[in-house]
């Protein structure tokens, strides 16, 4: 039974992470422009959220600045991941049986413990240069804005062939 009311629980949760789009009650992207051609990029996700996926939707997020501000491609200046994390108490329970044999009645009280749960909300922080051109081969922190769009955008659940 405990079992099967963690699966069901993982799967509850599941359903629940963060979509791409902007900042809200669920998270989601902040950015700024810090000159002509540098963004800021911050992705908060919530716990149901994994860093993988916090990470992709700041590439996302930088490749839609790119191509949004009339640039071909971005190079990754600097990247962090800072994930924040809580402790969430589940409650437990108590079950009583109560028994009766004539005019006698026992009762049987059996308790569960709670159990204490580790949250992590992921985090990812980029600043990107955009430039117009091709990409630079040679440096593996530049991509093809338009490249991520179509690539990272069905995985993140957004149609990046659109933009």
């Amino acid at each position: 039974m405990k079992i099967f009311a963690a699966v069901c629980f993982v799967l509850t949760l599941s359903a629940c992470a963060t979509p791409y789009g902007k900042y809200g009650i669920a998270g989601g992207y902040t950015d700024s422009r810090i000159d002509e051609n540098t963004f800021s990029i911050s992705v908060d996700t919530n716990g149901f959220t994994n860093q993988q996926t916090t990470s992709m939707h700041g590439l996302y997020r930088a490749a839609e600045l790119t191509v949004q501000n009339g640039y071909d491609f971005f190079v990754i200046v600097s990247d962090a991941q800072n994930p924040t994390g809580m402790s969430m108490a589940m409650p437990g329970s108590s079950n009583t049986t109560i028994n009766s044999y004539g005019s006698r009645a026992t009762a049987t009280t059996t308790y569960t413990p709670g159990a204490i749960v580790p949250v992590v909300f992921p985090n990812s922080t980029l600043t990107i240069k955009s430039f117009k051109g091709s990409k630079p081969t040679d440096n593996p922190r530049a991509y093809d804005a338009r490249s991520v769009m179509t690539y990272l955008g069905p995985q993140i659940g957004v149609d990046g062939s659109k933009k």
